[in-house]
C-alpha cells in the first residue's frame, strides 16, 4: 500500500552538494521544495572526532566504503566496488577535506582538444559557468587568494586561505626549485566566523567530521537556510521509483526506512541528486511501460562513462620537525605545473600536485598511506620519533578519460535492506590514465628530491581501487546522442527530470568535483527558477540553442 503524500512544486532526491544548493536556491524565490534523503542527520556528536580512538574509528564506523561500513542506510555496491559516498543529510561533504577547485577553461573543451572516443565537449563555458562558481562560494565560504595566474580573474574569497604550515612551506619551496608553478589552494574552510559558523581551530582532523562548522558541507552552509525557507527535507527516506505520465515524471514512490510504509510525493518538477553511483541506480530501476531499459535512458547511455580521477601518493620524512598534524587537513598548496595536456608526454589530459596534512599519531604508527607500520616492541620510540612530526604527504590527481564501459548497472541478485537491486560497478582504468600516473609518480620523487626528504614512500599509480570521486555517469552533452541530459541538467527523454550531481560533469578534470558539482547545481536552479512555467508545459526536452538564456 502507497500513502499519497502531499503535492510539491519540486522535488529533490539526495541531500549533499547537488540536493542542497537546488533545495536552497530554489526556495529562496518562495517555491515549495520537497527533499528526499535515504540517511539521517548526523550530530556533531557521532563523528569520529569525538571517539576516544578517532583515526580508527574513521576507518570502523565512518569508513568511506559503503560495503565496509554497512550502516543501514546504505547499499552495497558489486563487481569493481568504489562505493566511497556518505548517506546521510550532505551527503559525502559531511566528511570530507574541502579542496575546493574549480574547473579550469581548458577543462570544458576536452572534445575538441584531444578527440578521443567517449570524450565530449561541455554544452558551455567556464565563462558560463563563473557566475555561478561565485554564487555557490559566497554560500559555502571558501578560504583561498586571488591573483592565481592558471585562471581568469575572478571575485575575492570569503576568508584568508589556510595556514601552509612548514609542509606546505617546503613544498612550495621545493616547487620552486624545480620552476614549477604554485599556488594557496581554496578550501571550503571557514578561517573567519560566517553564519553562525565558528572558524577553523587547526585541529587538524577535518576527515573525522568538522563539528564546529567550520567545513563547508552542505549540512551545515546551505541546509539551514534552505530549512529556514520551508523546505520539507525527510530523512530516512529511500526512494524506491520515479514515476511517469505522458511523458513526464509525476513523481516518486519512496520507503520510510524506519516504518517500512510506502509514500508517494507528486511533484511538477523532479530533481535527482543521489551521486554518480545512486542516480543511475535510481533511473535504471524506474523502469516502467514508457521507459522499459529505465529513466531517461533511450539512448543507452545512464550509467555509463564513470569516472574516479588517477591517483599516487608519496610520504615523505624530513629530519627537521615539520608538525603536519597541526592546521587544517585540507591541501594547503597545489601545483598544477602539469595540468594541461602535452602530447609529448605520450597521453592526453593532466594532473594538480597536492600537499596534505599528516593525520595523527596512530597514523603515523601505521606508516600512513604507503610506509609499513612502526616496528612493535624493540625499536618502536626510535622509529615512531623519527616519523611522527616529520612527515609530509603529496600526492597527484590526474583527469581520467571517460570510457563508456566503465559504468554503473543495477545487480541482479543483491539487494539493499528494503530489497532494492544493488549497484555493480564495471571500471578498467585506460592505458593513457596509468600513463599519466606513472608521469606524475616521477613528479612526486623529483620533488621529495627536491625537499631534501630523507626517506620516502610512494604509492605509484593506485589501481585497486584507481580513486573515489563520483562523476560522469549521466553526462551534460549537446544531443540526445552522446548524453543524458542538456546544457540545464534536463534528461533529454523527460523534459522535467533533472540531474545535478557528479554524474552530469561531462569530464572530470584533474581538481576535486564538490565545487563544480556545487556551481553547476546553483546554474540549474537558477534556470529552473526563471523557466518553471515553461517546463512545467514542456513535452520535449529542448536543444541547447542559448546557453545564457
Amino acid at each position: 500500500m502507497i500513502k499519497q503524500n502531499n503535492v510539491t512544486d519540486v522535488l529533490v532526491i539526495g541531500s549533499g552538494m547537488g540536493g542542497g544548493a537546488m533545495s536552497k536556491r530554489l526556495s529562496d524565490v518562495g517555491m515549495k521544495v520537497v527533499c528526499l534523503e535515504q540517511g539521517d542527520w548526523v550530530h556533531p556528536t557521532q563523528y569520529p572526532h569525538f571517539h576516544d580512538e578517532w583515526e580508527f574509528e574513521k576507518y570502523r564506523s565512518w569508513d568511506f566504503n559503503t560495503n565496509f561500513r554497512k550502516g543501514p542506510e546504505d547499499y552495497p555496491v558489486t563487481g569493481v566496488a568504489l562505493p566511497r559516498m556518505v548517506n546521510a543529510v550532505g551527503g559525502s561533504t559531511t566528511i570530507f577535506a574541502g579542496h575546493w577547485f574549480r574547473y579550469r577553461p581548458v577543462d570544458f573543451r576536452k572534445g575538441t582538444e584531444h578527440g578521443l572516443e567517449g570524450t565530449i565537449d561541455w554544452p558551455f563555458t567556464y565563462e558560463h559557468l563563473a557566475p555561478f562558481y561565485d554564487i555557490n562560494d559566497a554560500e559555502v565560504g571558501v578560504a583561498g587568494l586571488n591573483g592565481d595566474p592558471s585562471y581568469p580573474p575572478r571575485s575575492p574569497r570569503y576568508t584568508p586561505p589556510i595556514r601552509p604550515g612548514k609542509g606546505g612551506r617546503r613544498m612550495a619551496q621545493a616547487w620552486n626549485e624545480l620552476g614549477w608553478q604554485w599556488w594557496p589552494t581554496d578550501n571550503a574552510i571557514l578561517t573567519r566566523g560566517k553564519d553562525g559558523r565558528l572558524p577553523c581551530n587547526d585541529c587538524g582532523n577535518c576527515l573525522s567530521g568538522c563539528p564546529r562548522g567550520s567545513l563547508g558541507g552542505t549540512a551545515n552552509s546551505y541546509w539551514p537556510k534552505a530549512l529556514r525557507n520551508g523546505v520539507d527535507l525527510r530523512t530516512n527516506a529511500r526512494v524506491e521509483m520515479i514515476e511517469t505520465k505522458d511523458g513526464r515524471a509525476t513523481g516518486a514512490v519512496y520507503i520510510d526506512r524506519l516504518t517500512g510504509e510506502r509514500h508517494r510525493v507528486s511533484a511538477q518538477i523532479v530533481v535527482i541528486a543521489a551521486n554518480a553511483i545512486g542516480t543511475p541506480r535510481l533511473m535504471l530501476m524506474s523502469a516502467q511501460k514508457d521507459h522499459p531499459d529505465g529513466l531517461a535512458n533511450s539512448n543507452g547511455l545512464v550509467g555509463t562513462h564513470l569516472m574516479h580521477h588517477t591517483w599516487s601518493f608519496a610520504d615523505m620524512w624530513f629530519k627537521d620537525p615539520i608538525e603536519g598534524f597541526k592546521g587544517a587537513m585540507g591541501c594547503s598548496v597545489h601545483s598544477q605545473e602539469f595540468y594541461e595536456t602535452d602530447p609529448s608526454r605520450g597521453f592526453v589530459n593532466g594532473m594538480t600536485l597536492l600537499t596534505l596534512g599528516s593525520f595523527g599519531a596512530a597514523y603515523s604508527a601505521m606508516g600512513t598511506h604507503t610506509a609499513p607500520p612502526d616496528p612493535w616492541g624493540a625499536g618502536h620510540r626510535e622509529a615512531f620519533n623519527r616519523h611522527f612530526g616529520h612527515h609530509v604527504v603529496s600526492f597527484l590527481q590526474g583527469e581520467d578519460l571517460p570510457v563508456r564501459t566503465n559504468r554503473v548497472t543495477l545487480d541482479p541478485e543483491l539487494t539493499d535492506s528494503s530489497g532494492l537491486p544493488a549497484a555493480h560497478i564495471n571500471y578498467k582504468m585506460s592505458e593513457n590514465d596509468i600513463a599519466l600516473g606513472d608521469f606524475g609518480t616521477k613528479r612526486l620523487h623529483e620533488a621529495a628530491e627536491a625537499a631534501g626528504a630523507v626517506d620516502a614512500h610512494f604509492t605509484g599509480v593506485m589501481k585497486d581501487p584507481p580513486g573515489w570521486h563520483l562523476m560522469g555517469t549521466c553526462r551534460m552533452g549537446n544531443s540526445p546522442q552522446d548524453s543524458v541530459t542538456n546544457a540545464y541538467n534536463q534528461t533529454w527523454d523527460v523534459p522535467n527530470l533533472f540531474v545535478v550531481d557528479g554524474s552530469s560533469l561531462t569530464t572530470g578534470a584533474g581538481v576535486n568535483p564538490t565545487s563544480t558539482i556545487g556551481a553547476v547545481a546553483v546554474r540549474c536552479a537558477e534556470f529552473i527558477k526563471a523557466k518553471h512555467a515553461d517546463i512545467a508545459g514542456q513535452t520535449k526536452t529542448p536543444a541547447n540553442n542559448n546557453v545564457s538564456w
